[in-house]
């Protein structure tokens, strides 16, 4: 009897675990793209309106379940940091300095996950 009711807790337990959705892991940011690398290894997307400068929000694209972000650039970004867009832009590489934004997930159950991009460096 123990042995049964050991299999079936163990069984319950492994279902619950395959029924959970996958979470958002981190965001990759560029003018116009919202990258998501989710727990169960696909990547979801958002794309940003055309002129879009302050922000952006929507339905992550390319996710098994749905979820609602949003995008917030922050606008007291530094000036030589406009300086080095504009050249790597000249240069050819637009997306190579990330914008200074906080991006929100909010799940189908209204859990909210807050990003920044980019994310923190790492303290010593």
């Amino acid at each position: 009897m123990r042995l049964l009711l050991l299999i079936s807790a163990v069984a319950l337990g492994l279902s619950a675990c395959a029924t959970t959705p996958p979470r958002p892991l981190s965001v990759s940011l560029t003018d116009t793209t919202l990258a998501v690398p989710m727990s169960n290894g696909t990547t979801c997307t958002g794309a940003a309106p055309e002129g879009a400068t302050t922000g952006w929000a929507g339905t992550l694209q390319n996710c098994p379940t749905p979820y609602a972000y949003t995008v917030e650039i922050d606008p007291g970004t530094n000036p030589v940091r406009f300086i080095l867009e504009e050249i790597f832009t000249a240069l050819g590489g637009p997306d190579v300095i990330a914008p200074l934004a906080t991006v929100t997930i909010t799940d189908e159950t209204g859990r909210t996950r807050t990003f920044a991009s980019p994310p923190p460096l790492p303290e010593d």
